[in-house]
């Protein structure tokens, strides 16, 4: 309560007369207000009447609301124009939920439209931070540092844009607010067109077409971090580590939250069998998101490749927990990679990898794996009776591997 009442005092009129005014007791407040309320607003929100939703939000005190819903109702001034009150009720709802990426994003537009763009990147990193994997929220963190680097470009435009976008929002997503890019529209066209060519040869691995096409794009605009990854991706196929190295920084640059770009730096690091190296960046990532179903893979793989093969099985399948279908899905989407390393011993690991597929009843791909396993010299038939490989009882294909192996032996 004593943080509330410091809050009121520093925002001052920032915060509504609505919310701030405790001349009923807060006990009798809750008597009074209908458990309906949030239901209303929240209808209301999402039928974008936001006068409706100040009506029915407000009829709750600060304490007593949802940080979601103070959230909507921060919104909902915004969106009306209302800005000292949505900034008094977006700074409320952080003191009370301080991982609701929601709420700092929202904080970062409204810097965003009075054209603070420092500040609209700050909160749009502590965004980034709760919530890396949101397109919007990295959408906003992009303009928001292009915007700071270009400020009388991007200032100029958006003197345009408010005859038609008053408070240079693009649209609402859910409970997020996605700002209006200050690059002039032509421009936009032909760093779309630039990104699409660079994808389309990347899936068709003309990897030194996508470069191209991808370079150009950062000769206009560097400070897209989801181009800078893709530029890094096609490096790294080309076998240009270096290069693929910088492009992976020169992304975090812009968003060190962005968990594949961390996945994809572990990869190259593992790819130069540099392990410890490769493990602080996926450690990285798993702070960032902790069940990151292909960063798990690759410290699964790294773990094997350091012969500690049972951790290594345990974040295998943390993986398939985290993404059952992790192991049939062949596009990646250009973001994160599965790393390549030396493998110490290739009949441990690919005995493993039967594990793994055991663990999760794929008998096929079980069978697959100790065969090859036995081809690169996998002999110990007693291995073979761990109660994993007990759904291949009665498999002919296991009954016959284990007999030859016993004879052999």
């Amino acid at each position: 309560m004593r943080a509330f009442c410091m809050i009121v005092a520093v925002a001052g009129l920032m915060v509504p007369n609505a919310i701030a005014r405790q001349e009923v007791p807060l006990d009798a407040q809750a008597a009074d207000a209908s458990p309906d309320y949030l239901e209303v607003g929240n209808a209301a929100f999402e039928a974008r009447d936001f006068q409706a939703a100040i009506d029915a939000f407000t009829q709750f005190s600060p304490i007593e609301i949802l940080p979601q819903a103070q959230n909507r109702l921060g919104v909902s001034y915004f969106m009306l124009g209302r800005e000292r009150d949505a900034e008094g009720t977006f700074r409320v709802a952080v003191s009370r939920d301080r991982d609701l990426a929601e709420t700092y994003n929202n904080l970062g537009v409204l810097y965003y439209s009075r054209e603070d763009f420092d500040d609209a990147e700050d909160r749009f990193r502590d965004a980034a931070e709760r919530d890396p994997l949101n397109r919007n929220i990295q959408d906003n963190l992009h303009a928001s540092k292009y915007a700071r680097e270009n400020r009388d470009e991007a200032r100029a435009l958006a003197a345009q844009l408010r005859l038609t976008s008053p408070l240079l929002v693009r649209r609402i997503v859910g409970d997020i607010l996605r700002v209006d890019l200050l690059i002039p529209p032509a421009i936009q066209d032909q760093l779309q067109n630039l990104e699409t060519r660079g994808d389309i040869f990347l899936a068709r691995k003309m990897y030194e077409d996508a470069t191209a096409e991808y370079e150009q794009y950062l000769r206009i605009d560097r400070y897209n971090p989801l181009v800078a990854n893709k530029l890094g991706l096609t490096f790294l196929q080309l076998q240009e580590m270096g290069d693929a190295e910088k492009q992976f920084k020169e992304a975090l640059k812009v968003n060190p939250y962005y968990v594949p770009v961390l996945n994809n730096l572990g990869s190259l690091e593992q790819t130069r069998n540099r392990y410890q190296r490769a493990m602080g960046y996926y450690q990285d990532a798993l702070e960032i998101q902790p069940e990151y179903s292909v960063v798990l893979q690759n410290v699964g793989a790294l773990l094997f490749a350091l012969e500690q093969y049972e951790q290594g099985l345990q974040f295998f399948l943390r993986a398939i927990r985290a993404d059952p279908t992790l192991f049939d899905a062949d596009d990646r989407e250009g973001l994160p990679t599965l790393a390549q390393a030396t493998r110490v011993n290739e009949a441990m690991t690919n005995f493993y990898m039967a594990k793994v597929f055991a663990n999760i009843g794929d008998a096929d791909r079980t069978m697959s794996f100790l065969y090859r396993a036995v081809e690169e010299g996998f002999d110990d038939a007693d291995l073979l009776a761990d109660s994993v490989f007990s759904l291949l009882a009665e498999d002919m294909r296991f009954v016959q591997l284990m007999a030859t192996l016993q004879s052999s032996g």
